[in-house]
């Protein structure tokens, strides 16, 4: 065994630490994954913000879906910002205009900008922030609320799905969504959530404005407010009955332009926290998520020039061996030994595997998912090479100075 192969395995032993961990996490706490209903009576006011920019084929259907959850009227209101939309989003979210729901067009300025302003609008305690292309189930705003019984609690995130799974790309997604909110509902129980995400996050409005509210030169600005909010102290949970079905990609350039923009962000959020690693003052942030998020990204990088460099290697001798054949006259797939004898990188390599399954079936089973074999085939074969591919290509692009939006 030469020494790439040695750090391979040594990539492998880790990543199966990570995935152990969470599983773990779950398993003691699956108990506890959802919170009793709130009475009407106990419910606090909520100010629900919804940013919009070119939004014209998803607002009113958001607006429809928004003004029908389960939560009084009376402690509920809405305020829809247009951040100077080229389309008409503006005239169409005006028709929804109503005691409780306001609109304001504001010149563009970007997502956390908008927010920032819609805070200081904002009226109640707890402001709700939710994407122009969400749709929430009836109880989803209610049970989000049944987080906050600790002061300590400045932020719930929902457990977020795909709303179209009709198209390949969507129900690959689709996948992905059902084991990062398993994984995200283990992380609450060491509160080390990492991201209070678009489609619905809702916050303490006072401890938002403590922190400086959110980062308008960061591209994922719901990444950034996580990790201030937890290096402040706070905690952050997650409503794992509160369920939210977001638009997302159709398409693998669409799908690749988000993710450049996430892989970009990121990396503006870890190195404006790097200095906490290891930090007992940073909490989770300096504790777990900066040095796991740099050991992802290493091993992003060693995991895939070694498995680059492997089977090119092997390639490259197949092809030689078939060459050196023909020159000779001889059949090269006579010679071809099929056979293969198990060493330490098959055997690491099969854990890792299995227990990337058990991680699939405990999603699957939470979600009552049943997959179809072909695109689970696909999960689990090319995706995830797709997506380190774009995390190494987005993070060229970033050292390169790229910052740019990507996406609408």
């Amino acid at each position: 065994m030469n020494i790439l192969q040695v750090i391979y395995i040594g990539i492998l032993i880790t990543l199966s630490y990570f995935t152990i961990f969470h599983l773990i996490l779950w398993f003691e706490n699956r108990g506890n994954l959802k919170r009793g209903r709130i009475k009407d009576g106990d419910l606090p006011r909520v100010t629900v913000l919804v940013p919009a920019y070119n939004e014209r084929e998803n607002i009113a259907s958001t607006l429809e879906n928004l003004l029908a959850v389960d939560y009084p009227k009376s402690k509920l209101e809405i305020i829809v910002i247009d951040d100077g939309s080229k389309d008409n989003t503006f005239e169409i979210a005006q028709r929804f205009k109503s005691k409780h729901l306001k609109v304001i067009r504001k010149r563009n300025s970007g997502k956390a900008s908008t927010l920032n302003y819609g805070i200081r609008l904002a009226k109640h305690d707890f402001v709700a922030v939710m994407d122009a292309d969400s749709f929430l189930d009836k109880n989803a705003l209610r049970q989000c609320m049944a987080c906050f019984d600790d002061e300590k609690v400045a932020a719930v995130t929902s457990h977020i799905l795909v709303k179209r799974t009709k198209g390949l790309w969507e129900k690959l997604q689709d996948i992905e969504y059902m084991i990062v909110a398993a994984m995200r509902k283990a992380e609450e129980y060491v509160n080390i959530i990492a991201v209070t995400p678009g489609p619905l996050g809702v916050y303490r409005k006072k401890d938002l404005v403590k922190v400086g509210g959110f980062d308008e030169k960061n591209l994922i600005e719901d990444v950034e407010i996580a990790w201030r909010l937890l290096k402040h102290g706070y905690k952050i949970r997650m409503a794992f009955d509160a369920m939210v079905y977001s638009i997302y990609p159709d398409n693998l350039k669409m799908w690749w332009r988000q993710r450049k923009r996430w892989v970009i962000g990121g990396l503006q959020t870890f190195f404006k926290y790097s200095h906490t690693m290891f930090d007992r003052k940073s909490h989770g942030v300096g504790n777990f998520i900066v040095p796991a998020s740099l050991i992802g990204y290493i091993l992003a990088l060693l995991g895939t020039s070694i498995f680059s460099y492997i089977i090119l290697s092997r390639l490259m001798n197949f092809l030689l061996y078939v060459i050196a054949a023909l020159a000779v006259g001889a059949n090269p797939l006579l010679g071809i030994d099929f056979s293969y004898n198990v060493d330490l990188l098959f055997v690491y390599g099969m854990m890792m595997f299995l227990i990337s399954l058990a991680v699939l079936r405990l999603s699957f089973r939470v979600h009552g998912y049943r997959p179809n074999f072909f695109i689970l085939l696909l999960f689990i074969a090319v995706y995830p090479l797709l997506s380190t591919l774009n995390l190494l290509i987005s993070a060229y692009n970033f050292f390169r100075g790229e910052r740019g939006w990507l996406t609408k």
